[in-house]
């Protein structure tokens, strides 16, 4: 039990030490009267009173536009959007460690919304603007205090900013996230060269020295999926695309637990690029047969494996070993 208990402490101990923890960074520390973080709005300051309550208006709607997706998604039964539902909340929960006080109380919008007969991709929309509403007021609001020289004030709410979770943003369709199948492979375009250089070394870096949970930097991860999309986006033609989305694929599965996620973007990186050199189908073979408990999909994908992925003949070896025991064939 002692031997359990200390190893225990030495991993934590470690996870903090070497940056390995999946933890939002530090907020900066404000006023704490009583036991609760508080910043005091000036009330002479129209300009301050203005932004900061544009700024609580669009955070509080943009929580309760989550909250009536996730009760959409709690009714209608669908686990895996119910789950990013959860987390975007998570992560604007953690975001702002504080409260204002001097403001008028600011509540939600009347509930209206029947969530049972609603559009799904209304009340989707309705979150994305509200998200880029509270974002937008954030920006605004920190470059009024930058403005006014009030550094301690627009460090925390930059601090916001940095502690929110880009990767635990959703559009909640994997059709209006990810690019379509028919996107190739054709141009050499210095500019996205340039981006995929910097978002493999992020990548690269971002797995730490000993390759672990416990080394792994999770910021370095996160900027480097953001700069890989980013690529995809603005180059669509570029000859990295089949391995941004490839790599993308690996930071979702590997450090954030995007199982369908990742799925989807390793099925895009051969759809891009059927010869692709690296191993996107066996890939979503193993996520599908580990993590998703998807037979027929895992099955599927192993099949492809053994057709597309001769260069890996481990891998297909292994996926033909996983067909005969999932089908018994």
């Amino acid at each position: 039990m002692n031997k359990a208990i200390s190893w225990t402490a030495i991993l934590l101990a470690a996870c903090v030490v070497l940056s390995g923890c999946d933890t939002p960074p530090s907020a900066p520390k404000v006023k704490e009267p009583g036991s609760a973080n508080v910043l005091t709005v000036t009330p002479d300051d129209s300009q301050e009173v203005n932004a900061v309550t544009a700024m609580e208006t669009a955070r509080v709607n943009y929580k309760y536009r989550l909250e009536v997706l996730e009760g959409r998604f709690l009714k209608v039964g669908d686990a895996d959007k119910l789950n990013w539902t959860r987390q975007e909340l998570k992560g604007l929960q953690q975001s702002q460690t504080f409260q204002w006080d001097g403001l008028p109380d600011i509540l939600p919008p009347e509930a209206g919304e029947n969530i049972g007969q609603a559009d799904e991709r209304i009340l989707v929309e309705w979150v994305a603007t509200a998200r880029q509403a509270y974002l937008a007021s954030l920006g605004e609001l920190a470059a009024l205090y930058e403005r006014q020289n009030r550094t301690v004030r627009a460090n925390i709410i930059r601090s916001i900013e940095k502690r929110f979770d880009p990767v635990r943003t959703y559009l909640y369709f994997l059709d209006a996230e990810i690019p379509g199948p028919d996107l190739r492979p054709l141009d050499v375009i210095p500019e996205a060269e340039a981006l995929f250089d910097r978002a493999c070394k992020l990548f690269g870096d971002g797995k730490g020295l000993l390759h672990t949970f416990v080394t792994t930097d999770y910021k370095k991860e996160r900027e480097a999926v953001m700069l890989f999309r980013e690529l995809i986006a603005k180059y669509p033609r570029s000859t990295r695309i089949a391995l941004a989305a490839y790599y993308i694929a690996d930071i979702y599965k590997e450090y954030f637990n995007e199982d369908v996620r990742a799925v989807k973007w390793y099925e895009r990186a051969w759809q891009w690029d059927p010869n692709i050199s690296e191993p996107a189908r066996f890939q979503a073979a193993t996520v599908y047969d580990y993590r998703l408990k998807n037979v027929e999909k895992a099955v599927e994908c192993y099949q492809a494996t053994i057709q597309h992925e001769q260069f890996n003949q481990s891998n297909v070896h292994w996926a033909q070993q996983r067909i005969q025991t999932l089908t018994g064939q």
